[in-house]
């Protein structure tokens, strides 16, 4: 029921097509027709355009929330710190350098949250990784028909080896994006068996993409998403099973990291990069120097780069256009201080903790896609900025797996499809 008491209908498909495409453009599509992904945002007829699209988003979000959501107040009172994060990034606006800026990509920030929060309210698990494949298998086919016909967009420049972007300004927009599509794939191939068929065909076409963008942050977060899929059902087990199991994974784990950290060349050999990591340890280093003058604030949202850091980069490695420090925690610490990075972590392990939880006391698959997001983001966070991301899908997934998880814990008695040992095999 909806706050007068109507009954609330279910999504239809006018509100399906504006959820995909929201998301869509969320993950950064059609940037390479903009300019690519380090075109100076709000400047140009495109800036302006764009800027128009997204208030638009924004407002037909909050229509749909009033008219197909509840619970709005309930979300804030179980996440607080996720909202405190958010809202931290406004106040940040009296000590950003540009008050005006750090205040209007806040509000979009605001929005973009907003639309995580309707995202998890309007949608089951099941109904948001449908939705999700979608999304992915539009990227994937729309890719493939840039790379063919539209090269001059779908290719990146020589210096990156005509690496494959598709519909992304970048290339590791376009791993980035496959990376998380081949997880929402099998998982779709899981839900839906009758058509499982389609669905590994897609997680093949994408990990071709993944290979062919060349992005090995995206290679590295795929794999690493995939044995925690591979592992996830142990968490089922009984603790006596499971604790056992599990230390023996980390001692194994442990053994491997440390083993690669001591040949770290030669590990990086195989995916063609060097130890600098294509010179994001100039990126971090200055990011954390600059991050002491103003460690427990920072710098106000969204200010930093790609601005004064940028310069700051740009002098020292002649690398221009900086837009981010290419580090999830590093970034947010320039944002809002020490203050914001304790508020994420709490709220970061809150949601993990309850994402185990969920899984432990649900024998479905779907339940399996918060806490498997959540360890994606942290992965792929290692080399790349995926917090507070403003218009970004990343915040989008984060909070509606955020709102997810936190109302499972207030409904724990939830029926959907099994966990079954035909879809373990499968998966």
């Amino acid at each position: 029921m909806n706050p007068r008491g109507k009954p609330i209908r279910r999504p239809g498909g006018g509100e399906r097509f504006f959820t995909i495409f929201v998301i869509l453009l969320a993950s950064g599509a059609f940037t390479n027709l903009m300019g690519g992904e380090d075109a100076a945002p709000g400047k140009g007829v495109v800036g302006f355009i764009m800027q128009a699209i997204w208030s638009l988003i924004y407002l037909a979000t909050l229509i749909l929330f009033h008219r197909g959501c509840k619970g709005f107040f309930a979300a804030v009172r179980g996440d607080k710190l996720l909202f405190l994060l958010v809202a931290l990034t406004m106040v940040s606006a009296f000590w950003s350098d540009d008050p005006a800026l750090t205040f209007r990509r806040s509000v979009a920030l605001i929005g973009t949250t907003l639309f995580g929060v309707y995202f998890a309210r309007r949608f089951s698990l099941s109904d948001q990784l449908r939705l999700l494949s979608r999304v992915f298998l539009v990227a994937t086919i729309l890719s493939i028909v840039f790379v063919a016909i539209l090269p001059q967009y779908g290719l990146a420049d020589p210096q990156f080896g005509y690496a494959w972007q598709g519909i992304y300004g970048h290339k590791n927009n376009l791993g980035s994006a496959m990376a998380l599509g081949v997880v929402v794939f099998i998982f779709r191939a899981i839900l839906d068996r009758p058509k499982s068929l389609k669905w590994w065909a897609a997680t093949g076409l994408a990990l071709l993409l993944l290979f062919m963008a060349h992005s090995s942050t995206g290679l590295a977060a795929c794999l690493f998403t995939l044995l925690v899929f591979t592992l996830s059902p142990a968490l089922r087990w009984t603790l006596r099973r499971a604790i056992p199991f599990f230390v023996g994974v980390a001692v194994v784990a442990a053994g491997a990291g440390l083993w690669a950290i001591n040949h770290l060349a030669f590990v990086l050999s195989f995916v063609s990069r060097d130890p600098s990591f294509t010179g994001r340890t100039t990126v971090w280093i200055v990011s954390i120097a600059m991050i002491a003058r103003h460690p427990w604030l920072g710098y106000g949202y969204s200010e930093f780069w790609p601005g004064y850091g940028s310069d700051i980069v740009s002098r020292l490695t002649g690398v221009a256009e900086m837009s981010h420090a290419h580090n999830a925690i590093l970034n947010l610490w320039l944002d809002v201080g020490l203050v914001g990075v304790v508020i994420f972590i709490l709220q970061y392990f809150k949601s993990l903790w309850r994402a185990l939880v969920a899984v432990r006391n649900t024998r479905t698959i779907e339940w399996l896609w918060p806490l498997v997001f959540l360890l994606f983001l942290a992965a792929y966070g290692l080399v790349e900025s995926v917090i507070l991301q403003k218009n970004g899908m990343s915040w989008i997934l984060f909070t509606a797996a955020v709102i997810q998880v936190s109302s499972r814990m207030r409904a724990p008695r939830l029926s959907s499809v099994p966990l079954s040992a035909g879809n373990r095999a499968a998966a």
